[in-house]
């Protein structure tokens, strides 16, 4: 084999060489599978050994694999010339002795070639298919940034006083009715579509939001988003400065409004600007028009979310566009635009972001005279960005440094696993060099924060009821729940029949419900099929009697480190939108939860929520409006004792209500609860499973500032399963 070149081996060839070097368990993969010859043998790197389709695990297999290449591509110098495969890093793509000039006098050395990967091993592909060098650093230039957030913030103040100024013009609707407009003459007015527009707005900030929080040029993204921002809506203040269009629908109350001094202008224009122009901040405007600047932040975000997330987070993009043109419709649908106005948004917006991106990641402007004139603020934020920016995610913060005996501290690693581009994006715990894992992968719902504390304060108890729960499964796995419960205070009687079918090969669960109250219930849920970790399910009731008819839409998503949620009602009156996100790493949790009532095109609620939770311990706080503030502690003292406590506080009053609540397991059949709080309500309940499939449960609530007084609760609850 030694007479034969290289080029000419066939994987037999190479299956002996691989023998012949001590590597006989990849034989069947890289031959037989794979079928390497000589020039694909050459051509290989050791990051095609760690990504797919290869992806060996073996770190010491490896390097030793990678030294015998190095071995081989050293003896076949000419053979990787004659193919134009580049050896010790010296690209074939790079222009021979040309150099690029940053504008800070220091040549860039890097090749604008992107389209096929070099052999050697100092390249890295990531995960949006692009190269680079792993010894190049990006600059993140901080200065630079913060010059283009104080230009993006000029300019929104800028387009708010344009705005006031250019309600002083708007056309009498008497004398200049709406322009004829094809969509907006064939479908009738929404009337809640323009918050729904801005609730999808919303959202897709959040989601860049904390895109751009996790990437490690963070810097270099905020400082794209605020000039590419800034530029647009600088042409927007021109266009519709320039030329007043009539309203565009006879709904809005738009007239000439005059604010007398510059004074009273600038305050309106303070107004507009720290409401961001939105509806459901109370800000509402006439006139601007041309063009639509809710449609240039819907598209905007949509283009920086999909073009900084790798290409594998289809649900994420496929969910951008959604939201995107979603939004855009809304827009047309409340006649607060006309289609002139949004096409002309979105058609600007996508051609100066394209653009952009294609000077920045080809550095053709370095090349070019002209557009160095014609683009100077371009040049001036991009010319030390030497071709596209990789995606890269690491954790913002930096960790204090670990004592480990008498070693010496160092700092815990924060890169994010998930996002580890070496690892292709495989899904893995976090671990550091003390050996800690990550002991919660997926963090829980925005619901259930705090869950495990809630649950020793209320299951266990049914202060004042009689209750009787029965549950059967049936061979062909339809699961019947039947529930009914006695009120001993009103001497009402509550029926629930329900009904669940899951049907495991296509991930459907078919829920039919019926309460004595003569509702109908019907629920569909999909789950895990369309994406890992999607959920999604669609909920009806209808009632017979009132002929009233409710539907329920809800979107669930849940991977390593983040679980959120999006529950919208279909009220034609207007939808009620419930969007909850939670983020979670080494056992820290930060939740957020909005609620959009677009009928009345406001937040109704914004709420936040973190927290700590490891294997036996668990704290939860809470603030719901800025106004009710919460928070809870679980601990699992052993076995069998498990203990929690829960403190509640709203502002403007001096009530602060207090608890404290046990559960102990006495055997493994039966266990004792008990709780008390500031209000001197002590509650006690008594489980006992009397034989499998049946559990009985007493509890009683005691008034303890009134015990001759009467009023104390009992409670009976039965539980049968078969």
């Amino acid at each position: 084999m030694s007479q034969l070149s290289v080029r000419r081996w066939t994987p037999k060839h190479v299956a002996k060489w691989l023998k012949e070097e001590g590597f006989c368990d990849y034989v069947d993969l890289l031959c037989n599978k794979h079928r390497l010859d000589g020039i694909s043998l050459l051509a290989l790197s050791e990051y095609d050994l760690r990504s797919p389709p290869l992806e060996l695990k073996v770190l010491g297999d490896i390097k030793r694999l990678m030294v015998s290449i190095r071995k081989l591509q050293k003896q076949n110098i000419d053979v990787l010339e004659e193919l134009g495969l580049p050896y010790d890093g010296q690209s074939p793509t790079c222009s021979g002795g040309t150099l690029d000039w940053l504008c800070n006098g220091d040549p860039s050395r890097d090749c604008d070639s992107t389209d096929t990967a070099p052999v050697g091993e100092e390249y890295h592909q990531y995960t949006n298919g692009k190269f680079k060098q792993n010894m190049r650093r990006l600059d993140p230039e901080y200065w630079k940034t913060v010059l283009s957030s104080v230009y993006v913030v000029f300019v929104f103040g800028f387009t708010s006083f344009v705005m006031v100024i250019v309600h002083e013009r708007v056309p009498d609707m008497r004398t200049y009715p709406p322009l004829p407009d094809i969509f907006l003459d064939s479908m009738p007015r929404i009337p809640w579509a323009f918050a729904m527009a801005e609730a999808c707005g919303v959202i897709l900030c959040n989601i860049w939001l904390l895109v751009l929080l996790l990437h490690k040029h963070r810097s270099i993204l905020l400082r794209r988003m605020c000039s590419l921002m800034g530029t647009v809506f600088m042409l927007r203040c021109v266009t519709m400065f320039v030329t007043s269009l009539s309203v565009p629908g006879q709904h809005l109350q738009c007239s000439r409004k005059m604010y007398g001094d510059m004074w009273a202008k600038l305050q309106r224009a303070v107004a507009i600007w720290s409401g961001f122009g939105m509806t459901l901040t109370g800000v509402h405007t006439c006139g601007d028009y041309m063009f639509s600047g809710h449609t240039v932040v819907l598209t905007m975000l949509n283009f920086f979310v999909t073009e900084y997330t790798p290409r594998s987070w289809n649900f994420i993009h496929t969910l951008s566009w959604v939201l995107n043109l979603f939004g855009i419709f809304f827009i047309l649908a409340a006649h607060e635009h006309y289609s002139i106005d949004v096409f002309i948004a979105f058609y600007i917006t996508t051609r100066l972001f394209l653009y952009y991106h294609t000077l920045a990641n080809t550095r053709a402007y370095q090349q070019s005279r002209r557009a160095r004139i014609w683009f100077p603020m371009f040049s001036f934020f991009e010319c030390n960005v030497n071709g596209p920016v990789p995606n890269e995610y690491c954790w913002p913060f930096s960790r204090p440094k670990v004592h480990v005996g008498n070693m010496e501290p160092y700092p815990v690693k924060w890169t994010i696993p998930v996002f580890s581009c070496y690892l292709s994006n495989s899904l893995i715990t976090a671990r550091t060099r003390t050996g800690i894992t990550d002991t919660m992968a997926v963090p829980p719902a925005y619901a259930d924060l705090g869950k495990s504390a809630n649950d020793i304060f209320n299951k266990g108890y049914g202060f004042g009821m009689i209750k009787l729960d029965v549950k059967t499964k049936s061979s062909n796995g339809v699961e019947f729940k039947t529930s009914g419960i006695s009120n001993t205070d009103t001497s009402k009687v509550t029926g629930i029949l329900e009904t669940n079918y899951k049907w495991a090969e296509y991930g459907l669960t078919l829920t039919e419900k019926w309460t004595t109250e003569n509702t109908l219930g019907t629920g569909i849920c999909v789950e895990d099929k369309i994406t890992k970790g999607l959920k999604l399910t669609f909920d009806t009731t209808f009632s017979p009697n009132t002929g009233k008819k409710s539907g329920k839409l809800k979107a669930a998503y849940k991977r390593e480190h983040v679980n959120v949620g999006l529950d919208v009602d279909l009220d034609f009156a207007g939808p009620t939108i419930n969007g909850t996100a939670v983020a979670g790493y080494e056992g820290w949790l930060g939740g957020y939860q909005m609620i959009i009532d677009s009928a009345k095109s406001r937040v109704t609620q914004t709420n936040f929520a973190v927290g700590y939770k490891t294997g036996d311990f668990q704290l939860h706080a809470s603030v719901n409006n800025g106004t009710d503030f919460g928070g809870s502690i679980y601990q699992k003292v052993n076995d069998n004792l498990e203990t929690a406590v829960n403190l509640a506080w709203a502002a403007g009053s001096n009530g602060t209500r207090f608890g404290i609540a046990a559960k102990y397991l006495l055997d493994p059949s039966a266990s004792i609860s008990a709780k008390v709080n500031n209000a001197s309500l002590v509650g006690i309940g008594y489980s006992q499973t009397l034989r499998p499939g049946m559990k009985l449960t007493l509890s009683a609530l005691v008034d303890g500032k009134n015990i001759n007084a009467g009023g104390h609760k009992l409670g009976l609850g039965l539980e049968l399963e078969a």
